[in-house]
């Protein structure tokens, strides 16, 4: 008897000998991928400023990254330039902004690299001293619209134009266009770079006031749609958006200037994942997904469209692209802008210090 402990606790370390081989004789159960915590992955987009359409397509694209890669999520924030630079403020990994936004990045950005497949004007928009900081995603360009009410000798339809089918205005083939803007027309145009399509789409450029371009181009669109003026320079994705509202002509620059471009940049301590989902948004097959915003790819071996004023445009920046730098200093744009406009510089001159 007195035995019986000693033997009792024997007894229980054989058993647990015995569990623990069989625990770890057993096959591990395999993990859901994404399920376990270790695995999950956080990607911090801010948005700063964007293109119009850009967000539609972003969020479209964030779905499908993050169905093709379990485990990682995004969070899209919209925030004021001002947020970025507050001294208390939790960065994210990502942000997203448009030419003017951002004037120093080397102090707020990581430099990119082993960027490929990207057109070399668009990628310039995003390089500052010989350091590749914000990387393009994708852009639009500005086109001229005339309000069908200003030339009724112009009969108007709606066809089919891109590869969608979205309708566009088309001139009647026997109509005579204006070269110019007609008599009467009330001209208006957002500030900064769309000065420069303007000055090169007209060729008798109007007299315009000190307070001229003094808006924003989605301040345009609304005042063009509500025909508050009879011409605007819009959007390519605001000429889509207008058709079938009333009818009016469209003319396209032979060779594109725009501002409008929208860039992504990733902050220094930014997750891995940011670079794969970047990497991800300019592949073709996210980039094939702008045409249903009617804005252009940045990639080198891809077109979207096949007709109408989005094919003209591509045509036109697959002849010439110019895109403003991102980082120089907005009021320098719309005050190169006006001098060229107003023919006291040649383009050439007012767009070098601006490239």
């Amino acid at each position: 008897m007195k035995y019986r402990p000693l033997l009792c606790i024997i007894a229980l370390l054989l058993t647990g000998v015995v569990i623990w081989f069989a625990l770890s004789a057993a096959p591990a159960r395999e993990s859901i991928p994404g399920t376990d915590a270790a695995q999950r992955r956080l990607v911090r987009i801010w948005v700063c400023s964007s293109v119009g359409g850009g967000e539609s397509w972003l969020r479209d694209c964030l779905k499908t990254w993050e169905k093709q890669n379990p485990g990682a999520m995004t969070f899209l924030r919209t925030v004021s330039p001002e947020e970025i630079t507050k001294e208390d403020a939790v960065l994210p990994d990502i942000l997203l902004y448009t030419p003017g936004a951002i004037t120093a990045p080397q102090d707020a950005f990581m430099p990119l690299s082993n960027i490929t497949g990207i057109r070399e004007p668009l990628l310039r928009a995003g390089r500052w001293q010989m350091q590749q900081y914000g990387l393009p995603l994708c852009y639009a360009g500005y086109a001229l619209a005339i309000d069908s009410a200003a030339e009724p000798q112009l009969a108007a339809t709606p066809a089919p134009t891109t590869l969608l089918g979205k309708p566009a205005a088309t001139l009647n083939p026997d109509a005579t266009a204006t070269p110019g803007l007609p008599q009467g027309v009330t001209l208006i145009a957002p500030k900064g770079c769309g000065l420069f399509t303007l000055g090169c789409l007209l060729t008798e450029r109007p007299a315009l006031a000190e307070d001229f371009a003094t808006t924003d181009p989605a301040d345009i669109y609304r005042r063009f749609q509500a025909r508050q003026a009879t011409a605007a320079l819009l959007t390519t994705g605001q000429i889509t958006a207008l058709n079938g509202v009333f009818p009016f002509r469209v003319i396209t620059p032979s060779e594109v200037i725009t501002d409008q471009v929208w860039l992504a940049s990733i902050f220094p301590g930014a997750d891995d994942a940011a670079a794969e989902l970047l990497q991800y948004l300019t592949s073709a097959e996210s980039q094939r997904k702008l045409s249903k915003q009617s804005l252009h790819t940045v990639r080198e071996d891809l077109r979207l469209y096949a007709t109408g004023t989005e094919a003209l445009m591509e045509t036109a920046a697959a002849r010439a692209l110019t895109v403003i730098n991102a980082y120089i200093p907005a009021a320098d744009v719309e005050a190169a802008a006006w001098q060229f406009f107003h023919g006291r510089e040649g383009i050439s001159e007012a767009l070098m210090p601006l490239l």
